[in-house]
């Protein structure tokens, strides 16, 4: 016969039975007891689901939250001895093709308390500039032909663009395209539709 004396292990879910064996004959005669020792281990994975991709923009400051609260957490984590577990991740951020626009490689694991670790999971999260640019055009203007019936239309007599600004690119510079009309009325004057982007 037998009997049992049980110890909790130092993970939820493993536990250590102390197991004392012991033999009588018929005649009272005892066997010396024996102890077998019974390790109860949990080595089942936890799992979970990670966010889903997903896109985010960047506010008038070229700022983004790319929190969990955000972007998406987890929220079904599971295991079948640990309780109270949660999942942790690491991000790994790159830039995108111009300024402002990064992406961010979210890779998401869970461990249970004994250790077991989940397969790890990746969430794709793209941050996007979508804010347009500001800028202000140079005011209409007059110019003159010169003793040839020539003029210069440069924006450097005209006028140029002033305060190009965005919320993420720097450097930016106005560009433009014109559109001339001749004045049927008199030889030499011309309208220029100068049309700034």
């Amino acid at each position: 016969i037998y009997s049992d004396v049980e110890t909790d292990g130092d993970c939820e879910g493993t536990k250590v039975i102390k197991r004392t064996w012991s033999l009588e004959d018929k005649c009272g005669n005892r066997a010396a007891d024996q102890v077998q020792t019974i390790t109860v281990s949990d080595t089942t994975r936890p799992t979970f689901t990670r966010p889903a991709d997903i896109t985010i923009y960047t506010d008038a400051n070229c700022d983004y939250d790319a929190e969990p609260s955000a972007t998406g957490d987890v929220t079904d984590e599971s295991d079948n001895c640990s309780t109270g577990i949660e999942a942790i991740y690491s991000d790994a951020v790159a830039d995108g093709d111009c300024q402002g626009k990064k992406v961010i490689t979210r890779t998401w694991s869970l461990a249970d308390n004994c250790g077991n670790e989940a397969e790890t999971q990746v969430q794709t999260i793209t941050v996007l500039d979508t804010i347009a640019p500001t800028f202000t055009a140079p005011a209409n203007t007059t110019i003159y032909t010169d003793a040839h019936c020539e003029y210069d239309a440069e924006p450097s007599v005209t006028g140029d663009v002033t305060n190009e600004s965005d919320n993420c690119s720097t450097g930016i510079e106005a560009t433009y395209t014109d559109d001339t009309v001749a004045d049927a009325t008199c030889e030499g004057k011309k309208v220029i539709t100068r049309t700034w982007s």
